[in-house]
């Protein structure tokens, strides 16, 4: 029988940003997989505890590292530890990022340099980083995190007034998704993206009207961290699927 999806038992991967919200769910989700787990945070490390004992009690095993991706020198250090402690790296969930909502005419050069340094640099930082280990194994897998707030597929999918820095950033996650899964086919390394809509973390629980805006996503409601999480672990499995991204948004 053809082997259609890839195991993830003892496979080792890198959540960015995983002490909370989506991260952590994608954390948790690999270990109950199999994998051998490095929990990213930048701040909170009783969060990464947290999540990594989380891991752990489902059966998994994972470490906590602490890193600024926006940082080149910590993500070689991020790199580094996880080869120390699990001799490899097979999978990089880049999905540290950050959001604010701020009028265009508002915008100063450090607002829209922040975001780009952590939601853009931050992908780049720890992809270039983990590469050439990948492509040494000769293999790998690759998946940022961008948001519906990159997408105009239709009307409902347009940014909100006070979104340009962090649209123009997901939107830059896109492309650095599709082009890279290109260059980075014949290497055997398949990289995709995963556009949430609204999800039920830290980063979304102030928007303004919230329960308003969540009925009139199609689905009726906001999404939950695990679902962004399946779709994470469907793309990780899937040999044969590279250069896409998925949205999940409850059709909005």
């Amino acid at each position: 029988m053809v082997k259609l999806y890839m195991d993830l038992e003892d496979k080792v991967a890198i959540v960015t940003g995983s002490s909370r919200g989506i991260g952590r769910s994608i954390a948790l989700r690999l270990g109950e997989e199999g994998c051998r787990v490095v929990v990213n945070y930048r701040r909170n490390k009783d969060l990464a505890v947290e999540t990594v004992k989380a891991i752990e009690e489902a059966g998994g095993y994972a470490i906590a590292v602490k890193g600024d991706v926006s940082n080149y020198k910590d993500c070689m250090y991020i790199i580094d530890e996880t080869r120390a402690q699990f001799g490899g790296i097979d999978i990089l969930v880049n999905n540290a990022g950050i959001f604010f909502a701020k009028p265009f005419i508002e915008l100063d050069p450090q607002d829209w340099e922040y975001m780009f340094r952590v939601n853009v640099f931050g992908m780049f930082n720890m992809t270039r980083c983990a590469l050439p280990h990948m492509i040494e194994k000769g293999q790998g897998v690759i998946i940022n995190i961008s948001s519906i707030a990159s997408s105009i597929r239709n009307s409902r999918c347009i940014p909100h007034p006070g979104r340009v820095a962090y649209a123009a950033s997901k939107s830059a996650v896109n492309g650095f998704t599709l082009s890279l899964a290109s260059e980075l086919a014949r290497y055997n390394i398949r990289v995709n993206g995963v556009a949430p809509g609204l999800t039920d973390t830290d980063m979304v629980r102030n928007v303004p009207n919230l329960p308003e805006r969540a009925k009139k996503v199609p689905l009726g409601r906001i999404g939950r961290p695990e679902e962004i999480a399946e779709a994470v672990l469907f793309l990780i499995r899937n040999d044969y699927i590279t250069g896409e991204i998925i949205v999940v948004s409850g059709g909005d």
